[in-house]
């Protein structure tokens, strides 16, 4: 029999466990933490011992600034008793507290613990046929329920998060919520972290999302596993809250230097002189073929300046809610933002041929009034379309 006991004492709490095994030898109990030292031949599965786990045990009381002590009798068992220190003065600054008692009791309520899956109260505000939204949103998929709540502990502030308990769930409402990250545990019910990387990354709509996997699993196939399918991260259990959070702000840091690399990039030509074309950044085969269909699109529809957003959806054959976050996500510029960028840098294209007035330029971009055509140049490159013909130093037309 093995019992678990717990006492409270004025300035700790000890937690005992007792058994009633072989007992240890006195002259043993000196070295009983001494890492490598066995005290028996053969636990009970009939494995060798490594003369790990005691020496392990010790370290990790140490670590919480706890001590150990152990009872023993030869033939009539052990205690092993440890005693934690209440409070936190104990620790040192450098001490990160991954969850509080008191974030504990509010993220995580005993009742929602118990539930399969649970829908954050923010969820039910999130509406994906709107164009704007209030918050960037995160998609967390974890059966583990304490995990997850934790999760939303650490994130909440910053996003609106959408829960889910297995891969299953998770890939729905990726689809309905279509969001702008997912953190996934990798090993899961119904779906997996892996199969849902996959089914996202192939699937045109969800394509763009970046995905963080959680797993205990460290060994490099694992990893490489994950990241042939497109995971964008791979952070290995146990993580700190603050790590988590830093690779989720740098992950999202860099996609928004792809996106304005991309913008940069935006109706560029190939160098003539040199025969180089200007790399695009680096994007999946799903993400690319959306823009080059886009830009195919803007180009065809250049000179129309009855254009809507609503005309780019049902000619790219998705909803409106994906288009608006696939681009938003690949570009950073809203749909009526991408339309008036596209067709000033266009006109700078045209100007730059000297074949055109400004009056024609304004038309053929789909402007059809010059002056809000020379104010939405100059909100682009800070000056005028005639100021940018003059410091091209070139004859015009």
């Amino acid at each position: 029999m093995i019992k678990v006991l717990i006492k409270e004492e004025e300035n700790s709490i000890a937690i005992g466990v007792s058994d009633q095994g072989i007992g240890i030898d006195e002259n043993k109990k000196n070295t009983l933490f001494t890492r490598f030292e066995n005290l028996v031949d053969k636990n009970i599965f009939n494995q060798p011992s490594t003369g790990i786990g005691l020496s392990l045990v010790r370290e990790l009381v140490e670590m919480h600034k706890a001590t150990i002590e152990v009872e023993s009798k030869l033939g009539e068992g052990s205690c092993f008793i440890l005693h934690f220190q209440k409070g936190k003065d104990h620790f040192d600054e450098k001490t990160e507290f991954i969850l509080s008692d008191s974030d504990y009791l509010e993220v995580a309520k005993p009742q929602e613990i118990d539930s399969r899956s649970f829908t954050s109260p923010n969820e039910q505000d999130i509406n994906p046929e709107t164009d704007e939204a209030a918050a960037e949103t995160m998609l967390l998929v974890e059966d583990n329920a304490e995990l997850r709540f934790f999760l939303r502990s650490i994130f909440s502030s910053s996003f609106q998060v959408i829960e889910a308990a297995d891969g299953k769930e998770g890939l729905e409402k990726a689809m309905k919520f279509v969001p702008d990250v997912v953190i996934s545990d990798v090993m899961m019910p119904e779906k997996d972290g892996i199969e849902l990387t996959k089914d996202l990354k192939t699937d045109m709509a969800t394509s763009h999302i970046p995905i963080v996997l959680l797993t205990a699993k460290s060994d490099i196939e694992s990893k490489l596993q994950g990241l042939e399918f497109g995971a964008d991260d791979y952070i290995t259990k146990p993580f700190s809250a603050i790590y988590l959070k830093a690779r989720v702000d740098n992950l999202l840091s860099q996609r928004r230097k792809l996106q304005e690399l991309y913008r940069d990039n935006l109706m560029s030509q190939p160098n003539e002189e040199s025969g180089e074309i200007s790399e695009q950044p680096s994007m999946s085969p799903h993400d690319r073929r959306f823009m080059e269909k886009l830009m195919e699109l803007m180009e065809k529809n250049m000179d129309n300046g009855s254009l809507i957003v609503d005309d780019l959806v049902q000619q790219l054959a998705v909803s409106r809610s994906v288009f608006f976050k696939k681009l938003k996500m690949l570009t950073g510029l809203a749909p009526i933002e991408f339309i008036k960028e596209m067709r000033v840098k266009k006109a700078a294209q045209l100007i730059e041929t000297g074949e055109y007035n400004m009056t024609q330029i304004s038309y053929m971009v789909g402007i059809n009034d010059p002056r809000y055509f020379s104010k939405c140049f100059k909100q682009k490159f800070g000056m005028t379309p005639t100021e940018y013909k003059d410091k091209l130093g070139r004859n015009y037309k």
